[in-house]
């Protein structure tokens, strides 16, 4: 089959038409592929060169003018840190650079910011998604990066790429799911006593320190609680994520 590959640096290069489509195709319903989504992360300058985050966007087109069509696209960056990621490469940096070699840039497909699973290697169909994965490995190749991630893959598409040389790195994540339950009550009566002691007790000692908590949807959320969610998360990151060396 042949394909046009494209290195996109904004979506609006690819537009939002087409790019919802392509996730559409996907039949997953995810939020955090959408044009909107990632858009607004770039212009934002969230997740942006002058950030660390250089869109890199791989993409594989066929037809021609107006009957062009998007067919299979990777959400991918140049990387000139690891911060945002939440799966955690410093041993590697520094193995990297006590060996005076350079990990960064380093070619990186994820949702910044965003640990959350979904599909990566987005196709039409799986003959389209095959060129795709080779359109990354002739990208490694003429770039000079240090090596290519790819975070939080369906299982299908990490045994595909696994597949074809790359490797696999295992992670734990733990899922709360609501089996059903009416209240919180209900919830913590299925924990046994122990569990369950802690947990009204750890409530507890938060209600006398007299926190409370406020959900807000929607236009009720202000400037005023943009800019302290953003010192708190500026916060964080300050404490947490410095590199260790």
């Amino acid at each position: 089959m042949d394909y046009r590959t494209r290195i996109v640096s904004s979506l609006a290069e690819i537009g939002p038409a087409r790019w919802d489509a392509l996730v559409a195709a996907q039949a997953e319903g995810n939020p955090f592929l959408s044009y909107a989504f990632l858009h607004a992360l770039h212009e934002s300058g969230s997740a942006s060169p002058e950030s660390g985050w250089e869109p890199h966007y791989l993409t594989l087109w066929q037809g021609e003018g107006q009957q062009e069509q998007l067919v299979a696209a990777l959400p991918l960056y140049r990387k000139f840190h690891s911060y945002g990621e939440y799966v955690f490469d410093w041993a590697w940096a520094e193995a990297y650079q006590r060996h005076g070699v350079e990990y960064y840039p380093k070619l990186l497909s994820a949702i910044p910011f965003t640990p959350v699973r979904g599909a990566r290697l987005m196709a039409v169909d799986e003959t389209a998604r095959g060129a795709l994965v080779a359109a990354l490995r002739a990208l490694q190749e003429r770039n000079e990066v240090s090596s290519t991630h790819i975070l939080y893959p369906p299982p299908e598409q990490a045994q595909q790429l696994a597949d074809e040389g790359y490797l696999l790195r295992s992670g734990v994540q733990f899922h709360w799911h609501n089996e059903g339950y009416g209240n919180f009550s209900e919830f913590v009566d299925t924990l046994d006593r122990k569990k369950r002691k802690n947990i009204l007790a750890e409530r507890r000692k938060v209600a006398e320190q007299g926190v409370r908590f406020v959900w807000l949807r929607g236009t009720e959320i202000t400037e005023a609680h943009w800019r302290f969610f953003n010192r708190c998360y500026r916060h964080t990151y300050a404490a947490h994520y410095s590199t260790p060396y």
